[in-house]
């Protein structure tokens, strides 16, 4: 009876320690992804190869379009993708949504295209074709005078 005394209290106290050489090895955050051996890294974008090939926009669109666009609250911006969405604001009693979308690497009257919401006070909301040929004559005139800066230095 002793040594089962002995045995139990031995099992016992060698259950109780915490002696666990188990490391479980934590998921590092990526930038898509909270594992990032299946996320993309900022390296990734970095090392990609030439300068030219970083975007696949044009520059001066993408730069003109955020200047002009900038008296709007901005939603979503992505440069790789070429597309501006700006947030609900207020103007002349009308809601107004935009979104931009660079189609080019190019730059051309074609390689932009805006799209201007507006929402009313019975929230419908309709597509003003007008409002969105503006904002692009804005951004086509912006992005030439900066091509032009670009080139006198």
């Amino acid at each position: 009876m002793r040594y089962i005394i002995i045995i139990i209290s031995i099992f016992s106290l060698y259950s109780c320690t915490s002696n666990r050489d188990i490391v479980e090895k934590k998921p590092q955050p990526g930038l898509f992804s909270k594992d990032s051996s299946k996320g993309v890294t900022i390296t990734d974008f970095i090392n990609r190869g030439s300068q030219s090939e970083k975007f696949y926009v044009n520059s001066f669109l993408w730069r003109a379009s955020l200047d002009v666009l900038s008296f709007a609250p901005f939603q979503s911006t992505d440069a790789f993708g070429g597309i501006i969405i700006t947030e609900w604001f207020k103007k002349n009693n009308q809601e107004i949504k935009l979104t931009a979308l660079i189609k080019s690497r190019d730059l051309r009257s074609e390689g932009i295209n805006v799209k201007a919401y507006l929402k009313n006070k019975k929230n419908e909301i309709s597509e003003d074709l007008a409002l969105s040929r503006k904002i692009e004559d804005l951004i086509l005139t912006k992005a030439r005078v900066l091509r032009l800066q670009n080139k006198l230095k």
